[in-house]
C-alpha cells in the first residue's frame, strides 16, 4: 500500500550544553532584564528591604533556569533561601528547596535532587501542607524511579495518593495511578500494573471529557474573538489605504497646480518685458521689485504648504505604524494560544500513543507463546497505523501484522478498530461457537464486515476508502499446519533455505469491487525451524540508498534468506542496521512492521490443575468496556460455559427476559442508559433466585453496600484474581 508523505519534523536539532563551561548566550532580551533585575536587587539591598532582595533574587534565578543557565539558577535560589531562612518564612524555604531539587533533577543530578527534596518536605510535613506535602513526596518518587529503586517510590506514592484523596483532586489521584502503575511494570508485577492501569484508565476518561467539554467552549470564544479582530483590523487598513491614495491624489494636483502657475508668470513675465521697452527706466525698476517680492511670496507658500503636507503624512504614517504595532502584539498573543493548543494536542497524541501500546499484546505473553521470534516496529510518527496482534485459542496460536490507511493519528484509529473486532470476532469463534472451525480467511471475512458496516461504507465515488491490509496467520503446532490469509500483504515461508512466497488477495479489507468474495485460505504442513514472517510494506517502500530510490521487495527477500539462520534477535538487529543505513538522512516515509517467527511443533500442551466443567450453564456478562469483558471471556475459556453479553443496562434486561436458563450474572455497575444497581434491582423483581455479582474497576467505599441493598449476592473488584474469581462462580453455579 503506498501511503501520502506528511513531512513533519517533529525535533530540529538537539544542543549538547557544556556545563562545566556554562557558554550558553542568552538571548539580548533576557539578558537586559536581568541587568534591570540585578540594578533593582542592589537598590533594595541598600535599603534592606529583605522581601524584596528575595523576589528579585527568584526572578534573576527563574530566567537562568528557562534558559539552561542551572548553575546561576542554583546560586540565585540559595540566595533567596537564606533570606527566607533569616525571616522564618518556611513556605518560601520549601518552595525553594523543592525548586533547587527541580534543577538537581534536570541535570540528572538525582542524589543532590533527593537530598533538597527531603528537606523541603520535612518543612512542608512541619507546616501540615497537605499540597506541600504531596508535591514533596511526587518529586521524591520520581528520582527514585530514575535511580531504579522502584519500591522506594512506590511507598513514596502510595503515601501521596492519601493526601491527594484528602485534597479531593481527581487530577492528583490519577497522577499517582498513573505512576504507580508504571514503577509496578518496572518491577514486573503486571497483576498491580494493569490494577493501578484501569484505575488511571478510568480517572482520566471522565477527566478528558470534561476538559474537552471547556475547550470546546473557549474554542468558540476565541473563534469569534479572532473573526471580529480580522474583520476589524481589515476595515481599518482599508480606511487607512483610502486615505493615503487621497493625499497622494492632492500632492499630484498641487504639482500640477504650480506648473499651471509657473506658466502663467513666465507669460506675464513676456508681457512685462514689452511694456518696460515702452516704460520709462524707473517703472522697469519698480516692476522687478514687485516682481521679485511676489516669487519670494509664492515660494513661501509653496513651501509652507509641502511642510504641513509632510507633517500630516508622518503623523499618519506614526499612527499606522502604532496600528501596526498593535496588530503585531494582538498577532502574537494569538500566535502563543495556537502554540498552547498544540502543546496540549500533542500531550493529547502522546496519551493516544499509551493507550495504543496498552492494546498490543504484551512482550511477555508473545514470548511465552512463540520462544523464537522477533517483532521490528518503528512508528513513523507519535502513534502508528501499523499494528500486531496475537491471541492462544486452545493451542492454536493466531497472530497478524496489519497495515491501515494513513499513518500517524487517522491509521492510530484504524488500528485501534481493528484490534478491538479482532479480539471480537476470534473470542465468538472459540466461545461462543459462531463458526463450526477456526478459519484464517474467516476471520479476514468477519473483519471486513465488521469495517465496512462500523464506517457505513457502500463504494460511492466520494466516500471514504479507508480500510486494512493484512497477513493473519494461524499456527497449530500440535497438528503441524499453518493457515495463512492476507488482504494484498503476503507471507513469507523459509523451508530448507528456500524462501516461499504465499501471496494475498488483492483486495483490501474494507469496501471493494470483490468485496462479495472471500478471502482464500491457505494450508501449509510446517516442520521444525521452519521460519515465517509477515510485515507490512514500509520497509521495502523506504527512499534511501545511493541513488535515493525504494529498498524494493526482491532486496528484501534477499535479505531475509541470507539471514534467517541467526538468531531471531540478531535478524532484528541486521533489519534495522541495514532499515537506518538505507534511509541515511531521508525521512522515514511510512510505519515499519515485521513479524519473523521460527516454528516449534515439538510442545505439548499443558493442561491447568484448576479446570471446570459448566458446559450446561450459561452466564450473562453485562459490561460495556470492549477490553474489561475480552478478560472475562478469557479468564472462562477453558469452562465450556455458554456466554451471554449485554453492553448497557436495557439490553440486560432485554436478554434476561427473552432468556429463562440464565444461571448466573455478572453486572458491571457503572453502565450507560441504566447502571448496574437499578438493573440488579428490576431483574430481581422478576427473577429473585438468578445469583447476580456486582463487579467494578474502582474501590467505592458505598458500592458493595449498595450492591447488597439492591439484591446483588455478591461483590469482585476488577483486575480479577484468577482462582478466586473462578472459584466464586463454582460456589454458586453448584448450587
Amino acid at each position: 500500500m503506498v501511503k501520502r508523505i506528511s513531512i513533519i519534523f517533529l525535533f530540529i536539532s538537539i544542543i549538547l550544553i557544556d556545563y562545566h563551561a556554562i557558554a550558553q548566550e542568552l538571548e539580548k532580551s533576557v539578558q537586559n532584564t536581568i541587568i534591570e533585575y540585578k540594578s533593582e536587587l542592589e537598590k533594595f539591598k541598600a535599603e534592606n528591604n529583605t522581601i524584596q532582595q528575595a523576589n528579585f533574587l527568584n526572578k534573576i534565578a527563574y530566567l537562568y533556569w528557562d534558559n539552561e543557565g542551572y548553575t546561576d539558577a542554583i546560586k540565585y535560589f540559595s540566595e533567596s533561601l537564606e533570606i527566607n531562612q533569616t525571616d522564618n518564612n518556611l513556605n518560601g524555604v520549601k518552595s525553594l528547596y523543592y525548586n533547587i531539587g527541580l534543577i538537581y533533577s534536570d541535570q540528572e543530578d538525582y542524589q543532590n535532587s533527593l537530598t533538597n527534596f527531603n528537606k523541603g518536605l520535612q518543612i512542608a510535613r512541619q507546616l501540615n501542607q497537605k499540597d506541600g506535602i504531596y508535591t514533596g513526596l511526587m518529586n521524591k518518587a520520581t528520582v527514585l524511579k530514575n535511580l531504579s529503586r522502584n519500591q522506594d517510590a512506590i511507598n513514596n506514592i502510595n503515601e501521596a495518593l492519601i493526601y491527594a484523596r484528602e485534597l479531593n483532586n481527581l487530577k492528583l489521584i490519577r497522577t499517582c495511578y498513573g505512576m504507580l502503575a508504571e514503577n509496578y511494570e518496572l518491577l514486573g508485577d503486571s497483576e498491580n500494573t494493569m490494577k493501578y492501569f484501569e484505575q488511571f484508565a478510568s480517572l482520566d476518561k471522565h477527566i478528558k471529557s470534561e476538559q474537552i467539554k471547556d475547550i470546546e467552549e473557549k474554542s468558540k470564544v476565541q473563534i469569534q474573538k479572532a473573526q471580529d479582530e480580522k474583520t476589524q483590523t481589515e476595515k481599518t487598513l482599508s480606511e487607512t489605504s483610502g486615505q493615503l491614495e487621497k493625499t497622494q491624489k492632492t500632492l499630484l494636483e498641487t504639482e500640477e497646480i504650480t506648473k499651471q502657475q509657473q506658466l502663467e508668470l513666465d507669460l506675464k513675465e513676456l508681457t512685462i518685458r514689452e511694456k518696460e521697452a515702452e516704460l520709462r527706466n524707473k517703472r522697469i525698476i519698480l516692476l522687478g521689485i514687485s516682481f521679485i517680492f511676489f516669487l519670494i511670496l509664492l515660494f513661501s507658500i509653496l513651501v509652507l504648504r509641502q511642510f504641513k503636507a509632510k507633517k500630516k503624512a508622518n503623523k499618519l504614517l506614526e499612527e499606522q505604524n502604532e496600528q501596526i504595532r498593535i496588530q503585531k502584539s494582538e498577532i502574537e498573543s494569538q500566535r502563543d494560544i495556537a502554540n498552547e493548543q498544540k502543546r496540549d494536542i500533542t500531550d493529547s497524541i502522546e496519551y493516544a500513543k499509551r493507550i495504543q501500546h496498552a492494546l498490543l499484546p504484551p512482550l511477555n505473553f508473545i514470548k511465552r507463546n512463540l520462544p523464537e521470534h522477533f517483532i521490528l516496529f518503528k512508528p513513523r510518527d507519535i502513534v502508528s497505523g501499523d499494528f500486531y496482534w496475537m491471541m492462544n485459542k486452545d493451542g492454536k496460536i493466531i497472530i497478524a501484522a496489519a497495515d491501515c490507511t494513513g499513518h500517524g493519528v487517522p491509521g492510530a484509529f484504524m488500528s485501534m478498530l481493528g484490534t478491538a473486532y479482532l479480539n471480537e470476532i476470534v473470542t465468538k469463534i472459540t466461545e461462543n461457537k459462531h463458526i463450526y472451525s477456526l478459519q484464517a480467511n474467516e476471520i479476514l471475512n468477519q473483519l471486513r464486515n465488521y469495517i465496512i458496516e462500523s464506517l457505513h461504507q457502500t463504494g460511492a465515488e466520494n466516500e471514504s476508502q479507508d480500510g486494512i491490509d493484512i497477513s493473519l496467520c494461524i499456527i497449530d503446532s500440535e497438528k503441524q499446519k499453518l493457515q495463512f490469509a492476507g488482504a494484498h500483504n503476503p507471507l513469507y515461508i523459509i523451508k530448507n533455505n528456500k524462501l516461499e512466497v504465499i501471496k494475498g488477495d488483492r483486495m483490501p479489507v474494507s469496501i471493494h469491487k470483490n468485496a462479495h468474495k472471500s478471502f482464500e485460505n491457505h494450508e501449509i504442513d510446517i516442520n521444525e525451524n521452519d521460519i515465517i514472517y509477515i510485515f507490512s510494506d514500509g520497509y521495502y517502500d523506504q527512499i534511501g540508498g545511493p541513488k535515493t530510490r525504494k529498498f524494493m521487495s526482491r532486496n528484501f527477500r534477499d535479505l531475509l534468506l541470507e539471514i534467517h539462520k541467526k538468531p531471531m534477535t540478531v535478524q532484528k538487529e541486521i533489519l534495522n542496521k541495514t532499515f537506518e543505513e538505507w534511509r541515511g538522512d531521508n525521512i522515514q516515509l511510512d510505519d515499519i512492521l515485521i513479524i519473523g517467527i521460527r516454528l516449534e511443533v515439538t510442545k505439548k500442551k499443558t493442561l491447568s490443575k484448576d479446570t471446570y466443567d459448566w458446559s450446561k450453564k450459561t452466564i450473562l456478562i453485562a459490561e460495556d468496556t470492549e477490553m474489561n469483558y475480552l478478560f472475562l471471556v478469557e479468564a472462562l475459556k477453558h469452562t465450556n460455559v455458554e456466554i451471554l453479553r449485554a453492553k448497557d443496562g436495557e439490553e440486560a434486561i432485554d436478554i434476561f427476559t427473552k432468556n429463562d436458563q440464565i444461571d448466573l450474572i455478572l453486572m458491571d455497575i457503572n453502565m450507560p442508559k441504566l447502571d448496574g444497581f437499578e438493573t440488579t434491582k428490576r431483574i430481581k423483581a422478576m427473577r429473585k433466585d438468578v445469583p447476580i455479582i456486582a463487579q467494578t474497576a474502582l474501590n467505592m467505599e458505598d458500592a458493595k453496600g449498595k450492591a447488597e441493598e439492591v439484591g446483588c449476592d455478591d461483590f469482585i473488584l476488577k483486575p480479577i484474581r484468577l482462582k478466586l474469581f473462578l472459584s466464586k462462580l463454582d460456589s454458586y453455579l453448584k448450587s
